[in-house]
């Protein structure tokens, strides 16, 4: 019998498992080779001196330990992997849908980030949205940009996350999209013209007093300066006191695109996870289209329960929210704010034809203003 095949029989030896002729033959091996001894042998010394009674086979007791780790760690990382498997499918099949979806929670949600990025922060666009779910939670997470020119500038991240719904970045931070290090800093016509014409600006107008949609919509289409209204903002309630400035949200606006960005609703937010690109994914721009996607919001924000403990709308949200969705029901309820963007010498003749003397700089780039935006 050959080296390898006694090799072949040593765990039968060690287990007894081997008939006479067959186990005379592997001891007479053994005797005279030491590497099938040293195999026999590599189990650390047992210590059998606390047993009584009978012989023990020292061989056979080390083999059996040995089998019986082996074992007992193989049936230890099964139970492991049924009991993650188990876990998932309870969580996939079970509680994702009853609990972190129920009622549409995590697709209101994910309408929500993104109506709240777009509706409280003058001028920016979505430029990727994702939802990423594990067995207890769903996280949407929406880059924003500001339009300056035809370029954007990273505006921040939003994220929210269902059932601990927040928004926010990863401190739970509020959230301002403002390019520049000071967003209360203001400009006039004749301060947009110092910016010299190699530039472009993003600047957020400001009226003393809403104006009607159709005004606002003969801003945006007029061709005496080469801008583009991006954004329109709408008062959320009118004080007698202050008029244009709202009572509701501490922003005193809410707006949306003009340029009416868009999703694939249910399909998309509904989903356990997707991604989106924001890139070409726009319809012409109308001030109407604004008031109609800010009207949608708001309804959707007032209905679902995933907004309930928001602290962006503080410790009433559901109600201000219903609050404001109420007075924009009017037929026209008004612009009180405009974002434009447009090379700076375009934009201070824009300042002086609209009347607005000042406005918020959010940004400002080097000229690029070659390639059509928005559909202009």
């Amino acid at each position: 019998m050959t080296h390898s095949e006694i090799q072949d029989l040593l765990e039968g030896y060690v287990d007894d498992a081997l008939d006479r002729p067959t186990r005379k033959l592997v001891e007479s091996h053994i005797a005279g080779c030491a590497e099938c001894q040293a195999i026999l042998d590599d189990v650390a010394e047992v210590d059998l001196s606390g047993l009584s009674g009978g012989v023990v086979d020292e061989r056979l007791l080390k083999r059996s330990v040995r089998k019986a780790m082996r074992r007992t760690i193989a049936d230890a990382v099964l139970v492991l992997v049924a009991g993650w498997i188990i876990i998932w499918f309870i969580g996939a099949a079970l509680l994702q849908p009853l609990v972190v979806n129920r009622s549409g929670r995590a697709a209101s949600a994910a309408r929500a980030t993104v109506d709240t990025a777009i509706m409280l922060n003058p001028g920016v666009t979505i430029t990727d949205l994702q939802i990423d779910s594990n067995w207890l939670s769903r996280l949407v997470t929406a880059e924003v940009a500001i339009s300056v020119g035809t370029s954007t500038e990273p505006a921040g991240t939003i994220t929210s996350r269902i059932g601990v719904y927040r928004f926010g970045g990863e401190a739970g931070n509020s959230f301002f999209p403002y390019v520049n290090s000071d967003s209360s800093t203001t400009i006039d016509s004749a301060g947009l013209m110092r910016l010299g014409d190699g530039t472009v600006a993003t600047v957020q107008l400001w009226f003393d007093e809403p104006i009607s949609l159709a005004r606002a919509q003969q801003f945006a289409d007029s061709p005496a300066n080469d801008v583009r209204v991006i954004w329109a903002g709408f008062p959320t309630s009118v004080s007698p006191s202050d008029p244009g400035r709202a009572e509701n949200f501490g922003q005193g606006v809410l707006g949306y695109g003009t340029c009416g960005a868009s999703f694939p609703e249910d399909d998309f937010f509904g989903a356990t996870s997707a991604s989106f690109s924001g890139t070409g994914m726009y319809e012409p721009a109308s001030i109407q289209n604004a008031l109609d996607q800010v009207r949608r919001s708001l309804v959707n924000l007032a209905s679902s329960p995933a907004v309930s403990d928001a602290a962006t709308f503080g410790s009433n949200g559901p109600e201000q929210v219903q609050a404001s969705a109420d007075y924009l029901e009017a037929d026209d309820p008004g612009v009180i704010s405009l974002v434009v963007t447009g090379p700076s010498v375009e934009l201070a003749g824009f300042l002086t034809e609209s009347g607005v003397p000042l406005a918020a700089i959010l940004g400002v780039d080097f000229y690029n203003w070659s390639t059509p935006i928005c559909g202009r």
